[in-house]
């Protein structure tokens, strides 16, 4: 074998080999680029470290999940009221089952809250009290972070003054004021917008005659504006406000009476009438009965003071309802006509009052919450929960509606085809209340409140007056009598 051929056969054998030695990998370098992957992947579980939402809920009286950093926050809320009371039935002249004891779940809501990146938030409540489903709030609101306005719009009060507007858990009696349940002031649908600026808050909008509901058959609309100066001195807190509400009916529907919830009058009927201070019943001893208007006007004034534990507040309200004429008539349209031909129609425009007075302590030092113009939560300084007793808080109220219009009494009945008229005197229309009220409030912990309750009506005429004193020689509309209510309330909210 030849030198030549000897060695070809040599790197031949070699050749395998030394292409497998320049194959083989790096160690050192594949021990680079693991760790190089590793810190790449811790980089990105630090990154969905800092922007997951914090499932750990923060807790009041309800659990509220919140992302402060992304602007979403989501909280269940709700309250329920349970009343119990007797309404005394004066002279026990009066034939119904609706006075005396009686026990009722004022309020049963159960609802969400939160808020959505951009500055907008949402609420929504439903109430099912006594097997009836109702709403309260059902809101959508826009409020951008730094700016003096925010706009809200859906089911909430028609900026109706202080305590309408004051949520039910916070409000020193367990109800509102009667003027408030006689000028039908309530939620309704609508938009609204408010200015803030230092002490002073102003909201005007624009709702439909309604609140949510089923019906399509109300045109009705209401335009509302309330103006609120909150100076403080000190540590004392002051509000002085007004407010208007200007209301248009809705027409009528072919003699189809409307259904629509919470609407100020049934079609172009109005009525007004109020309850002795008490949801335990359903009697009135002072009302209007219907007669034949347009729309109404409302406005009203309010002020407190916040001074320690001692608060004192009022509000009035005056009301002229634009009414129909003696001899009007209806136009052409065959829609536009009322359930029953011939309707009552005053001697002019009646004009009507209320207006309540307030003071309340705490006993036990606290003061009364108050936040964005309205009465808020009281913080109780010694909870039951840590040996405390809780907040105990006196009140006492002077409470009056004047539902009593000369015009009214000296109404017509007025054939609205014709327009033919006849005087339609009825003293016992309307009348006046007056309730002298006085409550004890005790709430071992913030979301807890317990009432008690005592109220006197003093009744003056009214449709009950004949009824209740038929002995008497004075004219319907001077006869007076009293109605009292002792009533008690637990409630709890979140």
């Amino acid at each position: 074998m030849t030198l030549n051929m000897t060695m070809a056969a040599v790197l031949a054998l070699a050749a395998p080999e030394a292409a497998e030695a320049q194959a083989a990998p790096d160690p050192a370098a594949q021990i680079a680029e693991l760790q190089q992957q590793i810190e790449a992947l811790r980089k990105e579980v630090e990154a969905l470290k800092a922007t997951s939402v914090k499932v750990t809920p923060t807790w009041g009286a309800a659990p509220k999940f919140e992302d402060k950093a992304a602007g979403w926050s989501f909280k269940p809320r709700g309250r329920l009221m349970l009343d119990a009371g007797t309404v005394s039935n004066p002279g026990d002249a009066v034939v119904t089952r609706n006075l005396g004891f009686n026990t009722r779940v004022r309020r049963l809501r159960l609802g969400v809250e939160g808020t959505i990146p951009g500055g907008f938030a949402y609420k929504v409540e439903a109430d099912f009290a006594n097997a009836q489903v109702g709403f309260g709030d059902v809101t959508l609101s826009y409020a951008p972070s730094g700016k003096p306005y925010e706009v809200t719009a859906g089911n909430f009060e028609t900026l109706n003054g202080l305590e309408q507007m004051t949520s039910s858990r916070f409000i020193s009696f367990a109800e509102r004021s009667a003027f408030n349940d006689a000028f039908v002031n309530t939620r309704r649908l609508g938009l609204a917008g408010t200015w803030k600026a230092d002490e002073l808050r102003w909201s005007a909008g624009l709702f439909a005659a309604h609140s949510i509901d089923s019906s399509l058959d109300n045109d009705g609309w209401i335009a509302a504006s309330r103006l609120t100066w909150s100076p403080k001195l000190g540590e004392d807190q002051l509000q002085f406000g007004a407010s208007v509400q200007m209301r248009e009916y809705q027409s009528n529907n072919g003699g189809t009476a409307s259904t629509s919830a919470g609407a100020p009058s049934t079609n172009q009927l109005a009525r007004l009438r109020a309850r002795p201070f008490s949801q335990l019943t359903d009697v009135r001893f002072v009302d209007t009965g219907a007669f034949a208007a347009r729309g109404d006007t409302i406005l009203g004034l309010e002020a407190l003071g916040i001074f320690g534990p001692l608060h004192l507040t009022g509000e009035a309200q005056w009301v002229r309802v634009d009414a129909y004429a003696p001899g009007s008539r209806l136009g052409g349209d065959p829609l536009d006509a009322f359930a029953s031909l011939t309707q009552i129609t005053p001697d002019g425009d009646p004009g009507f009052f209320g207006a309540y007075a307030e003071v309340g302590y705490y006993l036990t030092g606290e003061s009364r919450g108050f936040r964005d113009s309205l009465w808020n939560r009281t913080k109780v300084a010694k909870p039951f929960s840590k040996g405390g007793w809780g907040a105990l808080q006196v009140n006492s109220r002077v409470d009056w509606l004047d539902l009593d219009s000369g015009k009214l009494k000296r109404g017509f009945a007025t054939n609205f085809s014709t327009g033919a008229s006849t005087p339609s005197v009825a003293l016992g229309r309307g009348g006046t209340q007056l309730g002298l009220l006085s409550s004890l409030v005790w709430s071992p912990e913030d979301w807890f409140r317990f009432y008690l309750q005592y109220s006197h009506a003093r009744i003056t005429g009214g449709p009950l007056a004949a009824t209740v004193r038929p002995l008497s020689t004075k004219p319907i509309d001077e006869r007076r009598y009293g109605v009292d209510s002792v009533q008690a309330r637990a409630s709890f909210d979140f």
